[in-house]
């Protein structure tokens, strides 16, 4: 499978297209060696996914250098005891790539390390889903990946054959096993970050990335998916969004990963289901300390509900990049190089439920990019 990236960039008062392939499909299917030889094409761009991520913990830390090894280890127990398939994966990925595998279990637990430094918390991200009215239909999956500027080089499209006929397609950085995604059972997973008051508490747990992409490999509905999520032993928060299409119809839920957790919510009436960085179960909210601080993530939802909510019974994908498109309330995000707030969108991405494909355009929804 092919998968082709479009990166708008602004000439005077035209717009021209400019194409660029950045994807990749396994040849094999061990998880040793497919993750051997992911490791040994991508080399330097894993190397500096770890080189990244290095500087972002120590700077996290206070200017001190965390014990990465350490770090790496106890991500990767956690890994080993509910993924174990994947564990093989980071493995031979570490070996094709000359690196320890600490290093890789520590970027794939990146966001469990960031939460246990602890510091600033980023907002990243906002995800939707229309089911649309007619059951025959896929229902529309976009959302925007904000992320910090020094990877808008560092994501590529992985397409992961298995023996039986199945693929999973993922969204991720070089290194990360997997995040956003689809597989051809018709099964969608959107990704934003969470934030709760115990997120790192009890040290490094599974990794969510690791979550989303075990969910990808073996589940062919939102209701094994979610069953699958519950036993995820998680110390920190991401919602993970999962859709679904298929002979049955469409469904939709959002699982709320967190220590203790998952929450859960579910599509409104008309078949939307919006996430951005705040938890809508309302057992959960009381532990949620974001909105308090990071009110944007309240606005950029109430942006993108009332801009789509006459577009819920027969949804199109352009529509949704429309409206997330508009910049007032920051669901599209691009800064110059040098300000403080250094996460912008670096991706903007749809799920093709009926083809099992993942289309990626590098920038923000309006077509700019800032890098």
């Amino acid at each position: 499978m092919r998968i082709t990236f479009r990166s708008q960039m602004e000439r005077s008062t035209n717009e021209m297209l400019n194409t660029v392939t950045r994807a990749y499909t396994s040849t094999v299917s061990d998880p040793f060696d497919r993750g051997h030889e992911f490791g040994q094409a991508h080399s330097a761009d894993i190397a500096r996914t770890v080189a990244v991520y290095t500087e972002v913990f120590r700077h996290k830390a206070g200017g001190r250098q965390p014990d990465l090894t350490e770090l790496g280890k106890l991500g990767m127990k956690a890994i080993e005891a509910w993924a174990p398939d994947l564990a093989e994966e980071i493995t031979g990925m570490a070996e094709g790539a000359r690196l320890p595998v600490t290093d890789l279990a520590a970027v794939n637990a990146r966001t469990e390390i960031l939460s246990y430094l602890g510091g600033v918390r980023e907002s990243e991200c906002s995800a939707v889903v229309l089911l649309g009215d007619d059951e025959d239909a896929p229902p529309v999956a976009v959302q925007t990946w904000d992320w910090m500027r020094q990877m808008a080089a560092g994501w590529l499209v992985w397409t992961i054959p298995f023996p039986d006929g199945r693929v999973t397609t993922t969204l991720t950085e070089y290194g990360v096993v997997g995040k956003i995604g689809v597989n051809s059972s018709g099964l969608g997973l959107l990704f934003t970050r969470l934030h709760h008051d115990d997120d790192g508490a009890d040290g490094i747990g599974l990794p969510v990335h690791v979550a989303a992409r075990r969910v990808l490999d073996e589940c062919d509905s939102v209701t094994s998916a979610a069953y699958t999520l519950t036993t995820a032993p998680v110390t920190a928060s991401s919602s993970l969004s999962l859709v679904s299409h298929g002979p049955g119809g469409n469904a939709a839920v959002t699982c709320e990963l967190h220590p203790g957790g998952p929450g859960w919510t579910v599509p409104e009436d008309d078949g939307m289901l919006v996430h951005t960085n705040h938890f809508l179960d309302p057992r959960v909210v009381p532990s949620d300390p974001y909105p308090r601080l990071h009110p944007g993530t309240l606005i950029r939802r109430d942006q993108l509900r009332r801009g789509l909510r006459r577009h819920t019974a027969k949804p199109d994908a352009a529509t949704v990049r429309k409206v997330m498109a508009r910049h007032a309330g920051g669901v599209c995000h691009h800064t110059e190089p040098g300000h403080d707030d250094d996460h912008i969108t670096l991706a903007t991405v749809e799920l093709d439920l009926k083809n099992g494909e993942v289309r990626a355009t590098e920038g923000g929804p309006c077509g700019r990019r800032t890098w």
